[in-house]
């Protein structure tokens, strides 16, 4: 391994059960009854685009982007103040680190939000950069998020290993040859079974991780 891929949220950060409810909590305030579970249908969208399909399913008069920032505004202060690390994330990085393996983020999560949460984590400088959906146009579900990272670092995809706990940006990474290293989120249970089947390896926490993947 000489590049580390590290997803955020449901990865490094325990964060998972806030983006679990955000959209239940949104549209609950806003009086409208919707199932609990409405976040396993939205999973594999962007935040930006689950608000365009969250406008069109609920018929809402604000538009896609005023819906996207109005959850970005409830989501700022988690990320601000409160959301914590996973267990055994940092002292990972630091063995990396002090390996010579180069590290960066892909996250879904926006630059703000990410870069504010990974500064107050005192994690930020272990990072080359922090690579996000909106940043460069283009969703983790898709294959050619992860082959930007390749061209940005010139590293093949075979001397890489991407941290994740999402079965499609695992599916995404796979399809370029980078090997996955899932690591167990309850927001993902669901996908469980598909997950054993297409990583290299899961874990259940970070302290698992042994350096020569």
């Amino acid at each position: 391994m000489r590049l580390a891929i590290f997803d955020l949220d449901g990865t490094l950060f325990d964060s998972m059960g806030i983006w679990e409810k955000l959209a239940y909590n949104y549209l609950i305030k806003k009086g409208i009854e919707v199932e609990p579970n409405i976040r396993e249908s939205l999973k594999e969208y962007s935040l930006y685009e689950a608000s365009f399909v969250i406008k069109e399913r609920f018929n809402l008069k604000e538009s896609g982007d005023e819906i996207n920032h109005q959850m970005e505004e409830i989501l700022r202060y988690y990320y601000e103040n409160t959301i914590p690390l996973k267990e055994g994330a940092k002292e990972l990085l630091e063995r990396l680190k002090n390996q010579g393996i180069r590290i960066v983020a892909a996250t879904a999560t926006i630059d703000p939000l990410a870069i504010a949460a990974l500064k107050r984590l005192q994690i930020f400088d272990y990072f080359e950069f922090v690579q996000t959906c909106k940043g460069v146009g283009i969703e983790k579900y898709k294959k050619e998020f992860y082959q930007l990272i390749v061209e940005r670092t010139g590293v093949l995809p075979r001397d890489m290993v991407v941290f994740e706990d999402a079965l499609h940006s695992m599916e995404a990474a796979n399809k370029i040859g980078i090997r996955v290293v899932a690591i167990k989120d309850d927001s993902a249970k669901s996908d469980f079974d598909k997950i054993e089947k297409i990583a290299d390896l899961v874990i259940e926490n970070f302290n698992e991780v042994c350096i020569n993947i």
